[in-house]
């Protein structure tokens, strides 16, 4: 059997921009592989850049979604400025930049209630599993004032069933071994892990580094998969 970290969480009215929405910000249904990720590396206060591997697993159920309108800010350094033209300006040494200020809109999730399994390496399993308990800083996912309340961390055994039913809507990789049947389901590309160039560039991996994942409803079976000690189906990458 396998050990895994598992985390119950909730988040109210958050936002996980996908990166190609602009004029309102869309948002995924659960956080990325990588925004997870960046969380959990942030509650163990590894070193910016030092990247740790781990495989995870999200899933998660919410109350749907509401749209919100904020404040927005467009500027370059490029344009300068120009009154009627520009609602604010930044003054730099003798320099005058432009900034355009409107409002957009960005849709939220309400009552996002999440499930993560997390299975580090065996030399960082205690570091992650204590350090999610007891994080020294605010953890926060998706938006920084989107604030995550962790509700329990415990240590499960994933044991492989031939059959199992989802009780949460999850993430599964396209290339994962998981039988999902005949269903049909909202496929994202999801980024998981990023390197540091010799530039230092940071740049999603070629391999690894994004995941064709199928956005799979709560209540469908799926066979061929783990299951925790609660019943809950897990499926890492």
């Amino acid at each position: 059997m396998k050990k895994a970290i598992r985390v119950e969480c909730f988040q109210n009215l958050v936002n996980y921009r996908k990166p190609s929405s602009f004029i309102i910000k869309e948002t995924y249904p659960l956080p990325p592989y990588s925004t997870v990720l960046g969380m959990i590396h942030t509650a163990c206060g590894f070193p910016k850049g030092e990247f740790h591997p781990m495989k995870i697993s999200i899933q998660g159920k919410n109350a749907g979604t509401v749209s919100e309108l904020y404040t927005r800010y467009s500027f370059s350094f490029k344009t300068k400025y120009e009154e009627g033209r520009h609602q604010l300006c930044i003054q730099e040494e003798e320099q005058s930049y432009g900034v355009f200020k409107g409002i957009a809109y960005v849709e939220l999730i309400c009552s996002n209630e999440m499930v993560f399994h997390i299975v580090p390496s065996e030399c960082d399993f205690e570091k992650v599993y204590q350090s999610l308990q007891n994080p020294e800083v605010y953890l926060a996912l998706g938006r920084y004032e989107d604030l995550l309340d962790i509700k329990k961390v415990e240590e499960v055994e994933l044991r492989e069933e031939e059959e199992a039913i989802a009780n949460y809507d999850i993430y599964i990789p396209m290339n994962s071994s998981v039988d999902i049947g005949n269903r049909i389901a909202t496929v994202y590309t999801l980024t998981k892990e990023y390197e540091i160039t010799k530039e230092g560039i940071r740049r999603w991996k070629v391999n690894g580094g994004k995941v064709k994942a199928y956005y799979f409803p709560h209540g469908e079976s799926v066979g061929n998969v783990l299951v925790d000690d609660n019943n809950d189906i897990v499926i890492l990458v």
